[in-house]
């Protein structure tokens, strides 16, 4: 919980424009050193470098969603672009220009999406944070909901259910856990966060009003009723978010990280394209 607050006020801190400023002069050193070969050589050892950094800089702008990661990938972009416009202005002939040229239009196309969606991916990253918060609040408020149960010799029924929301609470924690990775998110991802939330909700509901469907009696004593009625609170908080509303449709998340996974695949296309010419180069 710490932590999570902890980065997500270090994002915006000078730390994280000097390690987006350090990443860009890595760029730049690198193509710098490496690359001062021919134009022809130069410009393919520029498109090899951007090759490995762009997968990097698109997953880390749809985890953090922050401003400073977008740019750096959009500098990127437009060195990606000048490289190929050289590319085809030296070396137009070259026999695998047309599937470089369909590959970085490709890529570019694709930190577009991210780009356009940044303030969707903050939010999903303030929203994660809510919910970290949360959550082990209402864990601990069922904990002693539970031990209360106990004590006034509740039905078991009862007491099992109230224990298998704090289960539910950690289902939930891994569900959001998985939306801040892009390796990891997905419709799938998506789907069991929802999916989860409403089944904790279905029962607190049953709980608080009796659920003949389910087989839950309304519980009647004052105590745990205000036990309930504060996690009912809680989760509303969650329930509430525009963004959870946002999750619900899906889209446009889901294409968005989806352009970050793309990335990576086209990005090493591109590499392995690059090793090979190297090769045929130098024999």
């Amino acid at each position: 919980m710490s932590m999570m607050i902890h980065n997500k006020k270090q994002r915006e801190t000078p730390s994280i424009i000097r390690r987006v400023s350090v990443l860009s002069l890595l760029l730049m050193t690198t193509v710098l050193s490496a690359c001062s070969t021919p134009m022809t050589a130069q410009n393919l050892c520029e498109l090899k470098v951007l090759s490995l950094l762009i997968p990097k800089q698109s997953e880390e702008a749809v985890e953090s969603g922050s401003l400073a990661s977008i740019q750096v990938l959009k500098r990127s972009q437009e060195k990606l672009n000048q490289t190929m416009d050289l590319i085809q202005k030296n070396d137009s002939n070259h026999q695998d220009l047309s599937q470089m040229l369909a590959n970085s239009q490709a890529i570019s196309k694709n930190i577009d999406v991210i780009a356009k969606n940044q303030d969707n991916l903050n939010r999903l990253y303030d929203y994660q944070i809510v919910v970290f918060e949360q959550i082990p609040n209402i864990q601990a408020e069922y904990n002693l909901l539970t031990d209360m149960m106990a004590r006034k010799n509740y039905p078991a029924t009862q007491v099992v259910i109230a224990k298998n929301q704090v289960f539910m609470g950690e289902r939930i924690l891994r569900s959001i856990g998985s939306l801040s990775k892009s390796n990891e998110f997905s419709r799938h991802s998506m789907d069991d966060f929802l999916a989860d939330l409403e089944t904790f909700n279905v029962y607190l509901h049953a709980q608080l009003n009796g659920n003949a469907e389910l087989g839950v009696e309304r519980v009647k004593d004052t105590e745990m009723r205000e036990s309930l009625l504060s996690i009912q609170e809680d989760i509303q908080v969650i329930l509430d978010s525009e963004t959870f509303k946002l999750l619900q449709k899906r889209e446009p998340l889901a294409s968005t990280y989806q352009a970050a996974r793309d990335n990576v695949e086209i990005s090493d296309e591109i590499f392995i394209k690059l090793n090979q010419l190297e090769r045929n180069t130098a024999h």
